[in-house]
């Protein structure tokens, strides 16, 4: 083989797997569900069906706390789930802060999963998984989860900073090194005087500290009343918009304790702000592991019963009607506080009612069983 044809062919596989490497998304990731976080968090990645995940490319978790080191790439320690002792005596913990993704083939269907063990999801069987890179404890709010490839230029390590004069800015010796492929940002309200960071293109933070949020120039910022454990891209998306409308690429939201698990709802426990966009409100995360839906979850049976029920007045103070314009049963309604206690449950409506006089000022989540459906919508009580 001459040099020249060598050349090319060395030159294609690079291109080819450059390619690959930038057609890998960040596609779902719940990071701090209801209850305890280990065996319920997880990431969904999605690519090339089939394909092989370029090498030097990683997952990767960035400290956004003010008062830690903000910036910094988070280390694989902090737990004793799953450790592992190298043969040089050190410990390594898979918490997750650095995954090596390098060689993992993608689904039939272009999805990965990173679960731990314990885990009680439906996964789709087209997707591949990947356990227990992690303990199931990854870092909560406030960081930033960035899909990057280092192009040959080692792996991540938790001595690096990404932000070193720490102005909310990827530095340039890592941005003229590394390919940030994708990324999500969380940012929460811990009441610390010092901002909270966030590098991602799209930045999902608590009202209280938006104003003083350290962040790239270009970062589109939400802000929510609550925090925010839960993104997705929706549909096949790979833009960063995120707004209230049928265009966003992505969907935010916090994840009510009230959401059935394993089959989350979408939904958040605020008056002001609940999913981004509102139009996935109630909708049920039963496709992990498979494609994202582009529009409310919804089935189309449990859309036509959600169009048929009429819930009135709402805000209600003393009686709330649930009528069935089309005649379907209603077998039981049930009422959620905002955390996720059940303060009514009732199997029998009186006059197509319920008395709701004896509720506390504030919103709930009405859960309506008719048949093999579950229905699910916002109430406020004054």
């Amino acid at each position: 083989m001459n040099i020249m044809k060598k050349t090319l062919l060395l030159l294609t596989a690079f291109l080819a797997s450059q390619a690959m490497s930038a057609q890998l998304y960040i596609n779902e990731i719940l990071v701090s569900p209801p209850g305890t976080d280990s065996q319920r968090e997880y990431i969904e990645l999605r690519g090339i069906p089939n394909a092989m995940i370029a090498a030097d490319t990683y997952l990767i978790q960035i400290e956004g706390d003010g008062e830690s080191n903000p910036g910094d790439v988070e280390s694989n320690g902090g737990s004793s789930n799953g450790c592992t002792v190298n043969n040089d005596g050190t410990t390594v913990c898979p918490q997750g802060g650095i995954i090596d993704l390098s060689g993992v083939q993608l689904g039939s269907n272009g999805i990965l999963l990173i679960l731990t063990t314990g885990n009680i999801y439906t996964i789709d069987s087209a997707a591949t998984v990947l356990m227990d890179v992690t303990d199931g404890e990854l870092e909560d709010q406030s960081h930033t989860f960035f899909l990057v490839n280092t192009n040959g230029n080692g792996a991540p390590s938790s001595n690096d900073d990404i932000d070193g004069d720490d102005d909310g800015e990827i530095d340039a010796a890592f941005t003229s090194i590394w390919t940030f492929m994708d990324g999500i940002s969380f940012a929460d309200d811990d009441g610390a005087p010092s901002p909270e960071f966030a590098y991602a293109d799209v930045i999902f933070a608590e009202a209280a500290i938006v104003p003083t949020l350290m962040r790239p120039a270009s970062a589109t910022v939400i802000s929510t009343a609550t925090q925010f454990d839960y993104a997705a891209r929706i549909g096949n998306s790979t833009g960063n918009l995120i707004e209230d409308s049928d265009n966003s690429d992505w969907l935010g939201s916090d994840v009510p304790s009230s959401g059935n698990y394993p089959n989350w709802l979408v939904g958040s426990n605020s008056t002001s702000v609940r999913a981004v966009p509102e139009s996935f409100e109630g909708s049920e995360l039963n496709h992990i592991g498979a494609p994202n839906p582009s529009v409310n979850t919804l089935g189309l049976v449990e859309v036509d019963v959600l169009n048929s029920l009429s819930i009135y007045p709402n805000p209600a103070n003393t009686i709330l009607n649930i009528k069935s314009t089309t005649g379907q049963t209603i077998d039981k309604v049930e009422v959620f506080n905002i955390l996720g206690a059940n303060v009514l449950t009732t199997k029998t409506l009186t006059n197509d009612a319920i008395n709701v006089s004896e509720m506390a000022k504030g919103v709930y989540l009405v859960k309506i069983n008719s048949g093999a459906n579950t229905i699910t919508k916002k109430l406020v009580i004054e």
